[in-house]
């Protein structure tokens, strides 16, 4: 009888050990890959540098919901096809296929040069995958990749994800926001660009935005554009270059805190929890 207890009892603390170890938040596993791959024999002649630095999510305590997350997250770094690959070997199949295209597109063209040319074709793609807000309720990825393929400038463009864990689901503006709130949210990100520009006068050592009539911003493309992440205090919107004002002004990020969206949220949002703790 003692004996069955004791089996009894261990079957039970381990039953409890095992559930209180589920992955109730998302674990990911990193994935680094850095090569460089020369156009042709002669190294001069140009080369396609690679970086890539991501996290992939690798357990939750629902894999139906884990599967569904790196499904849109594996689909939005690479392409859709590359879900079906191992974790292990994304990077490497990614880093190898735009090798291909680069030799492809570039290659020909040496043969057009002069041989005494001393043009080179060099180009970069890097890219960076990354957690950031992670709790039981909401997960969010951030991309961060940058191009270049030959040309005056290359291009740095950083995207976000926002997932719901009860569903899986991304979490999408209709999500958040009670109807009718574009013109009223577009009209607070323009003031909160002001805003921000004033506050980081010193830091920046640049004058601040007295009205975006007087600068280069398109006014008119600046409205909520579903590139943002949600933060514990707020939503950051990002505008990538050339998506409301001209390259050279580089990104916008626009940083809305809680307290500001109060009449534009829904009271039952994804992120109702976060709202209340900021009240």
């Amino acid at each position: 009888m003692k004996r069955h207890f004791i089996i009894l009892l261990f079957s039970i603390l381990t039953s409890l050990i095992f559930f209180s170890c589920k992955q109730k938040t998302i674990k990911t596993d990193a994935k680094d890959y850095a090569k460089r791959y020369f156009l042709v024999s002669d190294t001069n002649k140009g080369s396609l540098k690679v970086e890539i630095h991501i996290e992939v999510p690798v357990a939750f305590t629902n894999k139906i919901i884990l599967d569904s997350i790196r499904k849109t997250i594996i689909t939005n770094l690479f392409r859709e096809n590359y879900i079906s690959h191992s974790n292990d070997s994304l990077v490497e199949i990614f880093s190898n296929e735009l090798a291909v295209d680069y030799r492809l597109n570039n290659a020909p063209m040496i043969n057009l040069l002069d041989s005494g040319s001393m043009y080179s074709f060099n180009n970069e793609h890097v890219l960076s995958g990354f957690s950031l807000l992670s709790d039981k309720n909401i997960y969010v990825y951030g991309i961060e990749r940058y191009v270049y393929m030959g040309g005056a400038h290359g291009l740095e463009t950083r995207n976000y994800i926002n997932f719901n864990l009860k569903t899986g689901n991304v979490i999408n503006e209709s999500d958040l926001f009670v109807n009718n709130y574009k013109n009223e949210l577009a009209e607070l990100i323009k003031r909160r660009i002001i805003e921000e520009s004033k506050e980081t006068k010193n830091t920046k050592n640049s004058e601040p935005i007295i009205s975006l009539e007087d600068t280069d911003f398109w006014t008119d493309s600046i409205k909520p554009n579903g590139n943002f992440y949600i933060t514990d205090e707020g939503i950051n919107y990002v505008f990538n270059p050339y998506e409301i004002a001209p390259y050279y002004l580089g990104e916008t990020e626009v940083t809305i805190p809680f307290s500001r969206l109060t009449n534009l949220l829904k009271p039952n949002s994804p992120i109702a929890y976060l709202v209340e703790k900021q009240q």
